[in-house]
């Protein structure tokens, strides 16, 4: 892949760098949240060579690539200097989007546990050593090594709320270090003492003397925090509000702790237990139901829960079977046959399909499936692709989820399911585990291969090259039809509003898009158009840009009969033709302000972020 050409046209074809508010990238998706969406043609971007798919979901514009994600995003920084430039929730004018309550806790829980996730793969597969280690004869389980690396395995899990608590900081859009202040209270040794003891003697911890505290255990926990993080985000603002500016630096940080805390404590934690204890019962309803057969079935429609985005929400029931149980023998297990199933119906459209570049694709894909786990090349760029593979692919994981509900396997680690991580797989002790584990991952490859195989699909022709004329690429390869953009008429600096200390001029400043102190005397045309209007002092042009029918308001204010204009209503003019002067005597009193007209025909007007304007420098952007 040419990850340089593939970036170019990828940012091309999502509306160039000036549609773009924010991007970062996962695994395998660049993520971009855009101004304007609806510009975008998804079948074109779709086209270009490396993209795998696009998703729209939660305020981004998700392009899906693959393993080779981080070298195309490198690329694309050098394009647009995204870099560091994380993308905001929501863009300014994206329209917003009704959600179901449930759609929006799934979505929530998701987002806050993504970023968790290499972290607790990390520790799953430290466990995971623990376990086959001892095993093979390699550690002794109670040698001072194993009690070591047992801690470094265990720390992530046990301390899992301050992990929850910095993402749904950032979630939610509040302070960081006091969302893992709460967790860390949560945690503290003596709470969980006193806790523990009024607990075993069968008393209740009281708050003031009166408030009951509920007993929960914290540790490996994710839904008390995530609601006291929540909760943390008003009593943040509250507490902003209320106190005096002058006391903020030390009354603010202690009032926010003071209320947050115990309100955490006694009442979002212990609801959040039991939520997340009720959760856990609905999930795992079915299958105490229909016991191997529910396997089965989540394993075949598994696929479907990664492309609504909901599989990281299970994340937290899986922690808490574990940390409960010490093991967790259902959705484990349906993943790994849902994994399994992918990348046996990737390598079956890699060895049928004729297409050369696809089958490079689909092989790979194939592969990062088995091996890694990593099923979203295979999801998007192949068996959601053509459709038919799709189909094998979920008759492969049924067939690997009932073997394995039926024959008992259960998972003691929650690391990706693959074949390198199979081990986790294995029960304690139990060498058998291991070969039904292994039994399970066949025959979901087996019977996936050859259903695939049968079912067969409508292998696709060559891709679309990226020179190729598209059928409709105009709106998306020239977003400038998109972006009108107004360049400085004068070289000086930006002017804010609360800073003049005129007060007629500032609030006349305020009338503009952007207002400028001028270093120099000569005023240019902002842009190609010709003159509409001209005030009778002299003082004001409306102009209107060649092309787009953009109309700009220039005004020089601040100082008397110092403008001198050289346009009369109806010249044309060039960009950056010379249109008036501003009297060299008083230049330092002059202010010049642009105005966008009509403001209403348009999604937004994006003034520019500089500080000091050269000639010709963008001022404002019109989308």
């Amino acid at each position: 892949m040419d990850y340089a050409r593939t970036a170019e046209k990828i940012l091309e074809r999502v509306g160039g760098k000036d549609n773009v508010l924010g991007l970062v990238h996962c695994m395998t998706r660049l993520r971009f949240t855009l101004k304007d969406e609806s510009i975008v043609d998804d079948d074109l971007v779709k086209r270009t060579k490396g993209v795998m798919g696009v998703i729209r979901k939660a305020g981004q514009y998700q392009v899906i690539i693959g393993n080779d994600v981080a070298y195309v995003y490198e690329e694309l920084c050098k394009l647009g200097n995204f870099k560091g430039q994380p993308a905001p929730q929501k863009a300014n004018n994206a329209p917003k989007k009704k959600q179901s309550i449930p759609a929006m806790l799934m979505d929530t829980i998701s987002g806050i546990m993504s970023p968790v996730i290499p972290a607790i793969i990390g520790a799953a597969m430290i466990k995971v050593l623990l376990t086959l280690l001892p095993m093979i004869g390699w550690l002794n389980t109670e040698g001072q090594t194993y009690q070591i690396l047992s801690v470094i395995g265990d720390g992530a899990f046990y301390f899992m709320p301050v992990l929850i608590a910095i993402s749904a900081a950032r979630k939610f859009n509040t302070n960081t270090y006091y969302a893992a202040s709460l967790a860390l209270i949560m945690l503290h040794p003596n709470f969980v003492s006193l806790m523990s003891a009024a607990n075993e003697a069968e008393q209740t911890v009281k708050f003031l003397g009166v408030i009951p505290v509920t007993y929960a255990n914290y540790a490996y926990s994710v839904i008390p925090i995530i609601l006291s993080v929540w909760m943390l985000k008003y009593v943040e603002k509250l507490v902003d509000k209320i106190t005096p500016v002058i006391t903020k630096n030390f009354l603010k940080p202690m009032l926010v702790v003071l209320i947050a805390a115990p309100i955490a404590l006694i009442v979002l934690g212990p609801l959040g237990a039991i939520c997340g204890e009720w959760l856990s019962k609905i999930v795992y309803f079915a299958h105490d139901k229909l016991g191997f057969i529910a396997v089965g079935i989540v394993a075949g429609v598994f696929p479907f829960v990664v492309m609504a985005g909901m599989h990281h929400a299970f994340t937290p029931i899986k922690l808490g079977m574990i940390a409960t149980g010490g093991y967790e023998a259902f959705i484990c297990i349906a993943e790994l046959c849902s994994n399994m199933a992918q990348g046996a119906a990737a390598l079956a459209v890699a060895v049928k399909t004729k297409n050369k570049d696809f089958k490079q694709v689909a092989g790979s894909s194939a592969f990062s499936a088995l091996v890694a786990g990593i099923t979203e090349p295979a999801l998007y760029g192949v068996t959601v692709r053509l459709k038919k593979p799709m189909l094998g692919a979920c008759i492969g994981a049924v067939a690997g989820g009932l073997f394995g509900g039926f024959m008992q396997m259960k998972c003691y680690g929650i690391a990706t399911p693959a074949i390198v991580t199979i081990v986790q797989y294995a029960e304690p002790g139990n060498a058998m585990s291991l070969v039904i584990a292994a039994l399970t991952i066949l025959i979901t490859v087996v019977v996936t291969f050859i259903a695939t195989m049968i079912i067969g699909f409508e292998d696709i022709v060559d891709e679309d090259d990226d020179d190729m004329p598209s059928p409709e690429p105009a709106k998306i390869v020239e977003p400038k039809s998109k972006f009108d953009k107004v360049v400085s008429p004068v070289e000086g600096t930006a002017v804010k509003s609360e800073i003049l200390k005129n007060q007629e001029q500032s609030e006349f400043s305020k009338n503009f898009d952007m207002v400028m102190s001028p270093d120099k005397e000569t005023v240019y045309a902002p842009f190609e158009g010709k003159v509409l209007k001209v005030s009778q002092d002299g003082k004001v042009i409306e102009m209107e840009k060649a092309g787009s029918g953009l109309k700009v308001t220039l005004n020089v204010f601040g100082s008397k009969n110092a403008f001198e204009i050289k346009k009369n209503p109806g010249d044309n003019m060039s960009a950056g033709e010379e249109i008036g002067k501003i009297n060299t005597n008083d230049l330092k009193n002059a202010l010049v302000g642009i105005s966008v007209q009509e403001k209403e025909k348009y999604m937004d007007v994006v003034p520019s972020q500089k500080d000091v304007f050269s000639r010709q420098d963008v001022l404002v952007t019109v989308v």
